[in-house]
């Protein structure tokens, strides 16, 4: 076997070599406060990296960034959080629990705008989170776009959220988490009211460069 093959022999398996990954190194993370995630991602969001959270209108997508921000800002972490759609509810998110004296509010005037937003917010450094949405309309970022992210939060230790319809950061994200969809959950029974319990988000670590991919969750919401 030549040299070069058996480089990429070694690089091949898996627990030796990660792409991007120092062997050894100590990553912080950022606890979601969902149990069910927090386990597979060992304790949280990886800090410094790009993550994607994907998925269709109405799959549960911006309700799980919600419960992450919430938990970030309920800790005492300052989030910023890019609006392309404009479409964020103070109100409402405040009602899932976010704080909203720590949260950053950016509503850019396009796709464009918001990237250089993202960059300079993680450039300043001092947030715990950057949280990118991208919103429905299905615009995809510029390919360059990625790799000048991707440094910017490891310089900051900042960790980057990117909420899409679908994922599109490739290699540069180093997890990729897609929302297959929600469903309700009801309690009550016979001779009792009905009432609505919380809500049900399905997902899928589809990407994971800072542990194993490949694991579906569930991750159970409940209603105040």
């Amino acid at each position: 076997m030549s040299a070069a093959a058996a480089l990429l022999d070694r690089l091949g398996r898996p627990g030796d070599v990660r792409l991007g990954t120092v062997q050894g190194e100590t990553i912080r993370r950022l606890p979601t406060g969902l149990a069910a995630l927090d386990r597979p991602l060992d304790g949280g969001l990886p800090r410094g990296r790009v993550i994607e959270l994907a998925g269709r209108r109405s799959t549960g997508r911006t309700g799980v960034a919600c419960a992450i921000v919430a938990r970030a800002t309920q800790a005492g972490e300052t989030i910023a959080w890019i609006d392309v759609d404009d479409a964020l509810e103070p109100e409402t998110v405040a009602a899932a629990g976010v704080v909203l004296a720590r949260l950053l509010w950016v509503r850019p005037r396009g796709v464009p705008d918001a990237l250089r937003a993202a960059e300079m917010l993680l450039g300043a450094g001092g947030f715990g989170l950057v949280a990118l949405d991208i919103g429905d309309a299905g615009r995809p970022c510029p390919t360059p776009a990625w790799p000048r992210l991707a440094r910017a939060a490891e310089r900051s230790g900042t960790a980057l959220l990117v909420i899409e319809p679908r994922r599109q950061a490739g290699t540069f994200a180093a997890v990729g988490l897609e929302v297959a969809g929600r469903r309700a959950r009801w309690g009550g029974g016979p001779g009792r009211l009905v009432v609505l319990d919380g809500i049900d988000a399905r997902m899928l670590i589809a990407r994971n460069r800072v542990g194993r991919p490949g694991q579906s969750l569930v991750l159970r919401q409940a209603c105040a």
